[in-house]
């Protein structure tokens, strides 16, 4: 407003502008107008700087597609394990596999029908003496320690089953851990064989002895131990053969044997068994389940092709 007033001074007081009125009109007109011009101007600057600005948010549109998938990213996918294939070989499948043991395993190599297969077996062999002792396949009069044996070849499968002789000595603690420095000098020795851990025989319910040496209890614990050993990214598998011997109670089946710990002759039998239990406490090789004598491919040997005779009362 003092602007104002001075320019309004300075006009009025203007000697040429005071001679001709309508000029003097005319710029105090002009002056007015331009005057109120820039007052509605700083108004609408006020008032435009007084209202906040207002900010829009919208919130993202989620599709039912995108809802569905985000649904799908909260939930793991189910996958289902594929069912198992099987398929039936013949005896050439065993051309490339080896059987330890002891005089079970004897029995096999000298009464069964497993010709073609190799072996590592002599009575009264064990965990503990398994590297030491010389044996070897009795179909050839082999004499050789476990080390020659597995230097003679490179084997497909490894079967090996040992465990009775030795029930009335050390732990099982012990004994696992024997097993597991056995098993680790085979794969050195076989780098690409698969190997199966074969579960102790039982031995019938007149043999079963709770106070003696031989009793099932010490079979079925040291089976659970040998069980933990069994590793399948290694191609390391356990057997459960029991399940293809016993009887109800648990015990080897009396119609099978004649001595309470072997299997007679006349239970030979070569053939597929039942495809409705899996044998390798839900473990898989190669996407096959395992029953009694299972093979790589998912075949079946019936552990019924044995026969055992043994010559010592303490040793089998």
């Amino acid at each position: 407003m003092y602007q104002v007033k001075k320019f309004l001074r300075a006009v009025f007081r203007n000697p040429i502008l005071r001679n001709y009125p309508l000029v003097l009109a005319f710029v105090i007109a002009i002056a007015v107008t331009n005057i109120w011009k820039l007052g509605q101007t700083a108004n609408k600057i006020d008032n435009t700087s007084s209202v906040a600005p207002s900010v829009t948010t919208t919130a993202p549109t989620v599709t039912g597609t995108q809802s569905a998938d985000a649904n799908a990213a909260a939930v793991p996918a189910v996958t289902t394990a594929p069912a198992p294939t099987y398929q039936t070989v013949d005896d050439s499948y065993f051309d490339d596999a080896l059987f330890i043991g002891d005089s079970r395993t004897e029995g096999l190599a000298l009464y069964g029908s497993l010709t073609n297969a190799d072996y590592f077996s002599s009575v009264g062999l064990s965990i503990y003496k398994v590297t030491e002792k010389a044996a070897g396949n009795p179909n050839l009069g082999e004499s050789i320690t476990l080390s020659q044996k597995l230097s003679q070849k490179q084997y497909g499968k490894v079967y090996i089953m040992l465990g009775l002789n030795e029930l009335g000595t050390g732990t099982t603690d012990s004994w696992a851990q024997t097993y597991s420095q056995v098993i680790s000098q085979i794969r050195q020795a076989q780098p690409d064989a698969i190997i199966y851990l074969q579960s102790i025989l039982v031995v019938s319910s007149a043999k079963d002895d709770p106070s003696g040496s031989i009793n099932n209890a010490t079979i079925n614990a040291r089976n659970q131990a040998l069980e933990a050993l069994a590793n399948p990214q290694d191609k390391i598998f356990y057997l459960n053969v029991n399940e293809a011997v016993m009887d109800s109670s648990g015990c080897l089946d009396a119609s099978l044997t004649s001595d309470g710990i072997h299997l007679l002759g006349n239970s030979v039998t070569l053939g597929r068994l039942s495809e409705t239990t899996c044998h390798c406490s839900g473990q898989c090789c190669g996407g096959f389940h395992h029953r009694a004598y299972i093979l790589h491919n998912g075949s079946y040997f019936c552990f019924l092709n044995v026969l055992g005779i043994s010559t010592d009362p303490f040793e089998y």
